[in-house]
């Protein structure tokens, strides 16, 4: 099994500093969760089937019982265009920017709590990340395109929603542990830790890590994704190849 985790270490300075930022938090400023980075680049290597990256986060004091943190893995940014056919004619979107990858998780008390609206302010819904051209972005079918590029990417198993782990310390310290899609693209991610109280973002940290494919996986992967056709009769010739080999042997 091959786990990777990009570590996002907090010291107990960091969690003096973030205290004292919660005291501004009745104003404008929302406190920021300090947070440093062990691994800047990941390395992803062929036949893993178990990866994720590990977070410490400072949850800012003082917490009640509606106190808790969300995590959101995303990346890369891209644009992408989908296509509606319809019996007259092929409807088309544009989405200037949009993650190719988004996976996040959330403790109890945060899904009890938190709306919806919260979430899209805090950057922690999936379809408000799907940012549609100028011109589209007042069309009153953007919500179902987004929602139909939402269920696209969780087929396609690139958007996961609750697939993390958390565990408390004492000091306010979190751990929380989320699922990178085994078929994640390389590329840059960014790893966002947001706190919340009374139903509030109260604190938040992003950090940016480097996803890189290296080897047989890489070569196997830029094949997949650039040139289908050849992938797909290199598989194929393996599979026949293999297949042969094994009913020669079972005649020995």
């Amino acid at each position: 099994m091959k786990r990777i985790a990009a570590l996002l270490l907090m010291t107990a300075g960091m969690l003096a500093t973030a205290a004292a930022y919660a005291q501004r938090v009745e104003g404008t400023e929302r406190p920021i969760m300090a947070a440093g980075i062990a691994q800047d680049v990941i390395e992803v290597e062929v036949n893993y089937n178990d990866s994720r990256v590990i977070v410490f986060a400072a949850m800012p004091q003082p917490e009640n019982p509606t106190s808790g943190v969300a995590i959101a893995l995303v990346g890369p940014i891209v644009p992408h265009r989908m296509i509606r056919r319809t019996a007259a004619r092929d409807e088309r979107i544009e989405f200037v920017g949009a993650p190719q990858v988004f996976a996040i998780g959330a403790e109890p008390e945060v899904t009890a709590s938190v709306s919806p609206e919260a979430m899209i302010e805090a950057g922690l819904n999936a379809q408000a990340t799907a940012l549609p051209r100028l011109d589209q972005l007042l069309s009153p079918e953007l919500r179902s395109w987004r929602e139909a590029f939402v269920d696209l990417k969780m087929e396609q198993g690139l958007y996961t929603f609750g697939d993390a782990d958390f565990k408390r310390f004492e000091g306010g310290l979190r751990r929380a542990s989320i699922g990178l899609p085994l078929n994640a693209p390389p590329g840059e991610y960014s790893v966002r830790a947001v706190a919340f109280r009374d139903g509030r973002m109260v604190g938040e940290s992003r950090q940016n890590f480097t996803l890189a494919r290296t080897g047989l996986d890489e070569t196997l992967f830029d094949l997949s994704q650039q040139h289908g056709l050849i992938y797909g009769f290199v598989a194929v010739l393996l599979g026949a190849l293999v297949g042969g080999v094994a009913a020669w042997l079972g005649r020995k």
